[in-house]
């Protein structure tokens, strides 16, 4: 058991923490300190404007900033931190190099739960998957008393710390079947359409009910102006949910899925061979 209830979600884009926002609202709502990090500011070549009026090319990266923030402002989340990489090169920083950084700031923040992409990126976005990469190795190098990320720091205590679980955010693939934004989706991404891949249903561990917190996790959508269009009736954001019913949109969005990556715990986790559906399970 652990008397640390806090959690990090460290993702590529602004928006990207929409996969997890649900579980960072509920845990933060309980009491626990609760982080989003971004890997860049959402202001690369391929990242659209929905919305001229919000942002030019020459902004978007400081617009984006403020809706995260906003974003973390609704979910009663710490402000956003911003680990400085370029959106859309993410994937060429040295894996090592990058994961270092996020070390220095897992000892610093020293979460139980740390949270990022998987490793099929979504739908295959390179810097989705250089997230991952690098967020996986700084989970094990952020342990290691081996490892220096630094001798001192205004901002925490740098020794040696081990957070207890890695997730991957995961949708399952067969939400492309029952899902029409899924199936369809193409995201032009450096010259390519990529197609959402998903994440084999049988290998999600982790199944968190978030349905008294969907709407909080619509309303920090909504701060993502730039990068949604807005239903003109409802003045809420189109997501995958759009669209389908009530009852569908509560039984496949009603829950945000988890692959268990890495877990440091005394005792299982999960009943049985069922699914956990605490991210904190096991540790409390």
């Amino acid at each position: 058991m652990t008397n640390n209830f806090s959690l990090i979600g460290i993702f590529a884009h602004p928006d990207d923490e929409g996969s997890a926002s649900g579980c960072l609202a509920q845990y933060a709502e309980q009491g626990a300190p609760a982080y989003v990090a971004c890997a860049t500011r959402g202001d690369g070549v391929d990242a659209q404007i929905k919305d001229p009026t919000v942002a030019t090319r020459e902004t978007l990266g400081q617009v984006r900033s403020q809706e995260l923030a906003c974003a973390c402002e609704k979910l009663g989340l710490n402000p956003p931190i911003f680990l400085g990489y370029q959106d859309g090169e993410v994937d060429k920083v040295p894996t090592e190099a990058a994961g270092l950084d996020v070390a220095r700031l897992l000892r610093q923040l020293r979460p139980a739960i740390v949270i990022t992409h998987g490793p099929e990126g979504g739908y295959g976005h390179p810097d989705h998957i250089a997230v991952c990469h690098f967020v996986t190795r700084a989970f094990d190098l952020a342990s290691d008393p081996a490892v220096d990320v630094g001798l001192s720091s205004p901002e925490g205590d740098l020794r040696a710390f081990a957070p207890a679980k890695l997730y991957y955010t995961a949708f399952p693939r067969s939400f492309r079947e029952k899902v029409p934004g899924f199936r369809d989706r193409r995201a032009d991404i450096r010259g390519e359409q990529l197609q959402f891949m998903g994440v084999e249903d049988e290998k999600i561990t982790t199944e968190v009910d978030i349905r008294k917190w969907l709407r909080v996790k619509t309303e920090a959508l909504s701060c993502h102006r730039t990068q949604f269009e807005f239903d003109p009736e409802t003045k809420q954001p189109k997501t995958f949910a759009t669209g389908i019913s009530e009852a569908v949109r509560l039984e496949l969005f009603g829950h945000e899925r988890f692959v268990l990556a890495r877990a440091d715990l005394a005792q299982p986790s999960a009943p049985g061979n069922g699914r956990e559906t605490d991210l904190f399970a096991g540790l409390r």
